[in-house]
């Protein structure tokens, strides 16, 4: 169902990144989403409640007609995170709801965007397919 998405690629360069474990990217994610959770806030976003699983952490967004959602997740050891954006519309929406959700995504996309960008340890954005 292609009811848009964007995916963010980026590099977390830890103060201690020679600590390449799976310990060292759950740190990452858990540092992306609690930045995401406190910062999403300034662009109208009401971040809702994190949600961790073993691979991926996911950050719940409230306060719009959309249940939208970023997850973060390291898919190598070089340092890459992905924080896909994503709203889960029902199926039953119509077209107008769909227009609207691409919206949201795209606002919420740069509200992701712009607070990893305002913190000094991510570089190399990239919005990937």
């Amino acid at each position: 169902m292609g009811h848009g998405m964007r995916k963010l690629q980026f590099i977390a360069h830890h103060p201690k990144n020679h600590d390449a474990s799976g310990n060292q990217s759950r740190m990452a994610q858990e540092y992306v989403a609690a930045l995401l959770f406190k910062q999403l806030s300034d662009y109208g976003f009401d971040a809702e409640y994190i949600d961790h699983t073993d691979k991926q952490v996911e950050v719940s967004i409230a306060n719009q007609p959309l249940p939208l959602c970023v997850t973060c997740q390291q898919p190598d050891q070089e340092g890459h995170l992905v924080c896909e954006i994503s709203a889960h519309p029902d199926e039953n929406q119509d077209w107008f709801e769909k227009i609207n959700a691409q919206s949201l995504i795209r606002q919420l996309a740069h509200a992701v965007e712009s607070s990893l960008k305002a913190d000094h340890h991510f570089t190399h954005f990239e919005w990937t397919k």
